[in-house]
């Protein structure tokens, strides 16, 4: 009789699940307010950068991207500085930080509780076999139901266990009540290849409020590897807020051929607007988009029209020092597919193929960040009384001098499952190649 029952509720279940559909994530703005929600400019402006303007970039690559941003932020919070007459930690300095991927975990968890990720984020996440977690969690008798219903996706899966068991269900209203670094979270925008930032300005052209919205989501999204996670679904609720397109947007769309980056951001925005035609938004890895987290930060000066107007909204004074330091866990490709005339498996294929392109974007990414940059401090100069130091600092294997050594980091895998003695080696080498960087060294030397 029992099993009679089970059966039956089984089948019921199965039957409803089979009706439902894939429940979006978000809630509806009845009404945009510019003055409240999680809003980069707000947040620099209570900020104030000062003589410094620091940005973090923390590029995708699972728990090896996580460690080894991790381990930069470590020597950041014991390095010294001098800035405005007062001896501070550098890390009290950094002003933004833009993540993707697995180096959206560290940022977000920095951003919600500062020096916290100091005493426990390696016991949440770092030394925590967070594959294995997930799995046993789907294999638990309720979540594989849920599984077997549309509306209850993989990624949906490991939302909830970033949400509970990393993140303390923190929301972005919790983000923005920190007093730390404004946090981009970057996904992608699975049918239009845009790269999708969460925060209000963001979530003001689909009338959406992120203020109600965990955490987690965003990290959830933007770590939705394809084939292996499914995307994080949002609802579009355009055209029920009263949103108005913003000046620069409607300029960029008019004139495309004087700012080709300037108008694929307004067209990125722009395309959000008809929610009749766009009702979903599929949001993926943000790797897929910029692999670095690097461009986020480029294409808000553009569509601001310059660093110079960038400022000017925000309404702060000209740094002097200009800086974004990237951490990048870029890895090679894996040389076995060559080591056999058999073809490869589609695994095998389909990790070659994503990294070669991963790894060509990269480098036209960083070419163009170092142009900007060199712009930006040009552009500051005539606003500044000192010289404007404006400079990349990229942090990564390549710079290690040791053949051997630098296999061995560049040859780890991209996963969610690291020993311990890994990520303690990836966190040293976060510390030291910061460290030893000349750029490092000599912004730190200019900071005395």
């Amino acid at each position: 009789m029992r099993r009679l029952e089970l059966s039956l509720f089984l089948a019921t279940n199965l039957a409803l699940f089979g009706c439902a559909s894939l429940q979006a994530v978000n809630t509806p703005l009845e009404k945009i307010d510019r003055e409240s929600g999680y809003r980069p400019f707000a947040q620099l402006k209570d900020r104030s950068p000062g003589n410094i303007w620091l940005t973090l970039a923390f590029s995708g690559g699972g728990t090896r991207a996580a460690a080894f941003a991790y381990g930069v932020l470590e020597e950041l919070r014991d390095t010294v500085v001098h800035v405005d007459g007062k001896s501070i930690r550098l890390l009290d300095e950094v002003d933004t930080i833009s993540a993707v991927s697995g180096g959206s975990f560290p940022a977000a968890y920095y951003g919600l509780f500062g020096d916290r990720i100091f005493d426990d984020f390696e016991e949440k996440f770092l030394n925590r076999n967070i594959q294995r977690a997930l799995i046993l969690r789907a294999l638990r008798p309720w979540n594989t139901l849920r599984l077997l219903s549309p509306s209850y996706t993989r990624s949906m899966l490991a939302l909830d266990f970033y949400n509970r068991e990393v993140f303390d269900k923190k929301t972005f209203a919790d983000l923005a009540a920190s007093d730390g670094p404004h946090i981009h979270i970057n996904a992608t925008d699975l049918s239009h290849g845009y790269r999708f930032t969460f925060n209000q300005g963001q979530f003001d052209v689909i009338c959406s409020d992120l203020d109600v919205l965990p955490v987690a989501t965003a990290v959830a999204a933007s770590s939705a590897v394809p084939l292996l996670l499914s995307p994080i679904t949002l609802k579009n609720y355009a055209g029920r807020c009263g949103y108005e397109l913003p000046p620069w947007i409607g300029d960029a769309l008019e004139s495309p051929g004087s700012d080709r980056r300037r108008f694929m951001s307004g067209q990125s925005f722009f395309d959000f607007m008809d929610s009749t035609k766009r009702p979903y938004i599929h949001l993926l890895d943000g790797g897929i988009a910029d692999n670095l987290g690097l461009r986020f930060a480029i294409e808000l000066m553009a569509a601001a029209g310059g660093i110079n107007s960038l400022i000017e909204a925000i309404g702060v004074t000209p740094p002097s020092q200009f800086v974004v330091i990237v951490v990048n866990a870029e890895t090679d490709p894996n040389p076995a597919i060559d080591l056999s005339s058999a073809a490869p498996s589609f695994a095998a294929l389909m990790a070659s193929v994503s990294g070669s392109q991963i790894r060509r974007y990269n480098l036209e990414t960083l070419l163009l960040a170092e142009e900007s940059i060199r712009t930006f401090g040009n552009a500051l100069a005539p606003s500044v009384a000192e010289p404007v130091e404006a400079r990349l600092i990229e942090v990564s294997f390549d710079s290690i001098p040791h053949e051997e050594e630098r296999s061995y980091f560049k040859l780890l895998p991209t996963s969610f499952e690291l020993t311990d003695d890994t990520v303690a080696n990836l966190r040293a080498a976060g510390r030291k190649l910061l460290r030893e960087n000349p750029e490092f060294r000599e912004l730190l030397q200019n900071l005395q």
